[in-house]
């Protein structure tokens, strides 16, 4: 019984654009290879040259096109194969001009346009979300068994195997897959997408590289249930302060006692509010992505204390002397935080009761406090400087604890 064959029918139309003896098309990298060879003495000379044409049903006609114009020359013996491509791409459509841009070039034109148009990302915002996958896809984009659809792409660098790079005792141990991280295998299946879009659309890549809604959705996963976040107590927050170092002190005092980001220490100042009063204000706000695409930011904000054991330790009065890091940012904190003996057991304690706590958990111990003392959500919100959409999809906004004090409170023992 004769083998059939496991080529797609476009690919079968496409080799026999050559239909000529000695004349022969593959698939190459992607991209159609035209070999010639024949017997000795045929007074022809083998050759190969690679066309400016993907391997792709949409390349039928140009290849038929170009191969049919080169022939006579070529047979004639006047002139090399790839003179005579390069003559008709110079003098017809001007394909030269239009040869698909290589992997590695599409990458730094991605980044280019990232960072300086569409929604202008920051280079470290580009390099977590974007640059870790790009830098595994490129090596499933280049070599011999390169991938040859977006779809098997993302599938590749998804379960790909990695390890620590990080000198130290760690170097070498492997990483968990990101199809096994919730989050990271969707924001890896988002930066494909739209790298792959920006490679067809901008850089003349073959429509196999685009992701179908389906598979898309079928490679991002439902992004996981989020551990939720631990809440401190006001005991816990001050034995934490009582251990660090008089600026990393500060800074938790800052964030639980008035819940901003940690970052937003440097656009805060301190002005006179329409009571004639003192007070913080955040001055620019938090830049984010609508659903739209469009490029937002959050308005600026008054910031209202919620007391620390009835403690404000003066945070308004000596804003502008107070003693902080020279720079502050989440993962600064995380890192002093977990120096902390007495932080890794609040962790532990936390991860008991299925809980996570990053440093965020301040923010969110602010947020816990003003909904039990009864502080309107939107205005919670407001001082916050998010939408009550976030807060309800982000925030903490009962624990156990809560829960006992306001069936209590509702409740109290009569004996």
């Amino acid at each position: 019984m004769a083998r059939q064959s496991k080529k797609q029918p476009w690919e079968r139309s496409l080799q026999a654009t050559a239909h000529w003896r000695g004349w022969g098309l593959s698939h190459h990298y992607g991209k159609v290879r035209l070999k010639l060879q024949f017997p000795p003495g045929a007074g022809i000379a083998n050759a190969s040259a690679t066309l400016p044409y993907s391997w792709d049903p949409a390349s039928i006609g140009p290849v038929q096109g170009i191969l049919t114009r080169i022939y006579g020359p070529v047979m004639e013996g006047g002139v090399t194969l790839k003179a005579a491509i390069d003559d008709v791409l110079a003098i017809s459509d001007h394909k030269a001009q239009e040869v698909v841009t290589p992997w590695p070039g599409i990458v730094s034109a991605f980044k280019d346009y990232k960072l300086t148009q569409g929604n202008r990302i920051a280079e470290a915002t580009f390099k977590s979300s974007y640059q870790r996958y790009l830098d595994v896809a490129l090596v499933h984009l280049q070599g011999r068994n390169a991938a040859t659809t977006g779809k098997e792409l993302t599938e590749r660098v998804l379960t790909e195997q990695r390890f620590n790079k990080k000198p130290g005792k760690v170097y070498g141990q492997p990483l968990k897959k990101w199809i096994d991280q919730p989050k990271s295998r969707q924001e890896c299946a988002l930066a494909l997408k739209k790298f792959t879009e920006f490679a067809v659309s901008r850089h003349r890549q073959p429509q196999c590289w685009l992701l179908s809604e389906e598979d898309y959705f079928e490679l991002k996963g439902d992004g996981g249930t989020r551990e939720p976040r631990a809440v401190l107590s006001d005991e816990e927050v001050m034995k934490v302060i009582s251990l660090l170092p008089e600026t990393w002190a500060n800074v938790v005092k800052i964030i639980r006692i008035f819940g901003f980001r940690a970052w937003e220490h440097r656009v805060i100042v301190r002005r006179i509010n329409e009571a004639g009063e003192p007070q913080l204000f955040v001055t620019e706000g938090k830049t984010h992505i609508s659903r739209r695409g469009v490029k937002k930011k959050t308005p600026a904000r008054w910031l209202v204390p919620i007391p620390l054991m009835g403690n404000t330790f003066n945070l308004v009065e000596e804003w502008e002397t107070l003693k902080l890091p020279p720079t502050v940012n989440g993962k600064q904190l995380g890192n002093e935080l977990r120096k902390l003996p007495y932080w890794r057991e609040l962790m532990a304690r936390a991860k008991a009761h299925g809980e996570e706590l990053p440093p965020y958990s301040l923010r969110h111990s602010y947020s816990q406090l003003g909904k039990e003392a009864g502080v309107n959500k939107a205005d919670l919100c407001h001082a916050m400087g998010h939408s009550e959409e976030v807060h309800n999809r982000q925030y903490t906004t009962s624990t156990a604890a809560s829960v006992r004090r306001s069936f209590q409170k509702a409740f109290p023992e009569t004996g």
